[in-house]
C-alpha cells in the first residue's frame, strides 16, 4: 500500500477527509439524486463529471435528521484511514465544500441549530471533528480552513469573526494542527481586512499556512513567525521532488492548470523530476 511505501522511505502521511456537498452533480450521485448542502443555493460554474463539465444544479438542503448520518460517514472514513495505515487525518473544511458551506453565511441560510449564529454554523464542523477524534485521538487530527477563498461561489459577511471563532473553538481540542489557506483561488495573498495572525493566536497550536508561497516567501514567513509550517499544493503537484529542488535552488516545473481535475496521467504523474531531466535532457 502507499502508506507502507511512505513509511518505508521515512515519511508520514495523513489522509484528507471531505464531502463536496453541493459541488457535485446528479450524474455522480446514486440513482441520480440531487447533491446535498446546508441550504438549497446553487453555486455558479460547472461540475466535473464522467461526461465532461455540466452546470451545477440547485442542491437539496439536508434535513436535520440527516446530519448525524453525514457525521457518521466522516467517522467511517476515519476508521478506513486508520485501517489503511495512515498516520492521521485532515478534515477538509475549506474551498467551498460541505463543511465550508455550513461555516459561511453566504451558503448557510438555515434557521435551526446548524444555522444563523457563528456558533451554530460552526456546529457541524465541531461535531465532525469530535467524531473523527474519537477514532484517532485529537493529536492525530488536523483541520483545513479557507477564510478568504471565494472558490465555488463562497462568501461570508464577516470572515474575520467567523473564522477567528472557529479557530478558537478548535484550539480547545488539542488538534495536531490548523491548516489555513491564506490566498484566494487566483493566488492573491493581499487581504487588508483579514488578520491571519489572529487566527493563529486564537488556535494556539501548530499553524500551517498555505497559498501563494514559493521558497523565498515561505522561508521569510517562517522566519518572521507567521506560521509553524508551510504547505505546498500546486508546486508539489508539478514538482514531485519539490524538497530536492528547493535544496538545490534549481528551476521548477510550472503547474499546467488545463490538466487540473483531469482523469488520466496528464498533469498528475507525468511531470519530470530532476533525475528524469538529467537522464533525458543533458
Amino acid at each position: 500500500m502507499i502508506t507502507e511505501e511512505v513509511h518505508r522511505n521515512g515519511g508520514h502521511i495523513f489522509l484528507q477527509l471531505w464531502h463536496v456537498g453541493r459541488i457535485s452533480h446528479p450524474s455522480l450521485q446514486p440513482n441520480g439524486a440531487l447533491p446535498v448542502a446546508p441550504s438549497a443555493i446553487r453555486p455558479e460554474g460547472s461540475a466535473y463529471t464522467y461526461e465532461g463539465q455540466k452546470p451545477f444544479v440547485t442542491p437539496r438542503a439536508l434535513g436535520l435528521e440527516e446530519i448525524p448520518e453525514v457525521i457518521a460517514q466522516f467517522r467511517d472514513g476515519a476508521i478506513h484511514a486508520l485501517d489503511a495505515g495512515f498516520d492521521g487525518v485532515e478534515i477538509h473544511a475549506a474551498n467551498g465544500y460541505l463543511i465550508d458551506q455550513f461555516l459561511r453565511d453566504g451558503t448557510n441560510r438555515r434557521a435551526d441549530t446548524y444555522g444563523g449564529s457563528v456558533a451554530n454554523r460552526a456546529r457541524f464542523l465541531m461535531e465532525v471533528v469530535e467524531a473523527v477524534a474519537q477514532v484517532w485521538g485529537a493529536n492525530r487530527v488536523g483541520v483545513r480552513l479557507s477564510p478568504v477563498n471565494p472558490f465555488n461561489s463562497m462568501y461570508d459577511s464577516d470572515p474575520q469573526t467567523t473564522f477567528e471563532f472557529v479557530a478558537q473553538r478548535l484550539g480547545r481540542l488539542g488538534l495536531a494542527y490548523l491548516h489555513v489557506v491564506e490566498a484566494d483561488e487566483h493566488g492573491e495573498t493581499t487581504h487588508p481586512t483579514i488578520n491571519f495572525q489572529r487566527f493563529r493566536d486564537a488556535f494556539g497550536g501548530t499553524y500551517i499556512a498555505n497559498g501563494g508561497f514559493g521558497y523565498e516567501r515561505a522561508s521569510a514567513y517562517l522566519a518572521q513567525g507567521h506560521a509553524d509550517l508551510i504547505s505546498f499544493g500546486r508546486l508539489f503537484l508539478a514538482n514531485p521532488d519539490l524538497p530536492e529542488r528547493f535544496a538545490q535552488n534549481t528551476s521548477l516545473n510550472l503547474p499546467d492548470h488545463a490538466t487540473f481535475y483531469g482523469g488520466d496521467e496528464k498533469g498528475y504523474t507525468d511531470y519530470p523530476s530532476l533525475e528524469m531531466k538529467s537522464v533525458c535532457c543533458p
